[in-house]
């Protein structure tokens, strides 16, 4: 079939098809993939203008790709070019995968933030079509990166686009890692400390209530605890545990205000050990206990 036979999709088409998660004018798409979401995409070759990396999750899947059949199985990760005729075999009727769908453009403008990445040749890639077999580590942190990507798409947020930036660098990393089998860190400048900020700040933000230890948030940022820290510090003048403290007291505040739940039931909302806990935090910042705030608010 010639080229000129292709059907052309954008983000948003697929996006749509896969009725998927999609703001208007969005250049990022995540969807969660299974055979009869596929089965919506006709037969016969198709064309897409972006990125997408391809996760199986469950089930296998092959498609022809510049005359190449490539197979996909469980934990297989493939980046598939934009602008390249594909059209899709066969796959089982289990199927499940997560696809990141990036736009050329803004997946471009990403690459050109790092120069070591910038420094790589990455048409030798898109050549080679290589089929990455995830270890449990790697395929984790792909499907948080996934996650973090898809839940920052949905919520309006003052940093949203700095944050889908640092996310889609991250992607970039991890793809050129297993393309080049050594370990490439983003560089710390200035730039790339303010992105970690704003991402933590964002994630702190929705999930504090119940996770308020810094390895958790270095984990889901794909640095170090003592980076994190250092980096929160230098930014802001405050700690991780600053930042955690201050969430969740205005959480407590908020409740005794506005809310009719009793100690036991904000403890544990907020999954403090027990009630005396909540009483112990409230009051070292307070200087009064949680009823004695509530109770001079009453009335008023």
């Amino acid at each position: 079939m010639s080229l000129q036979m292709t059907r052309i999709y954008t983000l948003a088409d697929v996006s749509s098809m896969l009725h998927n998660d999609y703001p208007s004018g969005a250049s990022v798409s995540v969807a969660n993939v299974d055979a009869s979401m596929l089965a919506k995409i006709k037969k016969g070759q198709i064309c897409v203008d972006f990125y997408t990396l391809v996760l199986i999750q469950k089930g296998r899947m092959s498609y022809a790709l510049k005359g190449n059949v490539i197979e996909l199985k469980e934990n297989d990760l493939v980046l598939v070019p934009p602008n390249y005729p594909v059209s899709y075999d066969s796959y089982t009727d289990d199927l499940q995968s997560i696809n990141l769908m990036i736009e050329e453009r803004y997946y471009n403008k990403v690459l050109q933030f790092d120069p070591n990445l910038m420094d790589m040749e990455y048409s030798y890639a898109y050549d080679l079509l290589p089929v990455f077999h995830l270890e449990a580590n790697k395929q984790m942190l792909f499907l948080d990166l996934s996650k973090q990507i898809q839940n920052t798409i949905r919520i309006p947020h003052l940093y949203r686009e700095e944050m889908i930036d640092h996310l889609v660098h991250v992607v970039q990393l991890l793809f050129s890692e297993l393309l080049y089998g050594g370990e490439i860190q983003p560089s710390h400048d200035l730039t790339n400390k303010q992105n970690i900020f704003k991402i933590f700040i964002h994630l702190a933000s929705r999930n504090f209530k119940k996770e308020r230890q810094i390895k958790f948030y270095a984990d889901n940022l794909n640095i170090t605890t003592t980076y994190l820290s250092r980096t929160v510090k230098e930014m802001s003048g405050q700690t991780v545990n600053g930042y955690l403290n201050t969430f969740l007291y205005n959480e407590i505040c908020k409740l005794l205000r506005s809310s009719s739940y009793n100690m036991s039931e904000i403890a544990d909302f907020l999954y403090f050990n027990d009630q005396s806990a909540l009483t112990n935090f409230f009051k070292s910042r307070s200087g009064m206990t949680p009823g004695a705030y509530r109770r001079s608010f009453v009335g008023k």
